[in-house]
């Protein structure tokens, strides 16, 4: 029964694919050729790397400090568990 319901519901999501790929405009944008320059009266950000660095370890450093603390709980508990199952 488990296996019928799972046959179903892919059958569905395949059908769904199908159909979204086989009505899409895939012509649609190829009245306007692309453009990399910036539009009149637009000017580009003067920013890169270094200021992503800069702010992360200065404006947003304890919210860093945070995400690296959770990210290594979360590998500890992984391997606690995976230890705990190999046991």
């Amino acid at each position: 029964m488990v296996r019928f319901k799972i046959i179903i519901i892919t059958l569905a999501f395949l059908a769904a694919l199908f159909a979204s790929l086989s009505l899409s405009d895939w012509g649609a944008g190829k009245e306007q050729p692309l453009s990399f320059e910036p539009r009149e009266g637009l000017r580009l950000p003067e920013s890169g790397i270094g200021d992503v660095g800069f702010e992360i370890f200065t404006s947003y450093v304890f919210a860093f400090e945070i995400l690296a603390l959770v990210l290594t709980a979360a590998l500890v508990g992984a391997v606690w568990v995976a230890r705990k199952e190999a046991a």
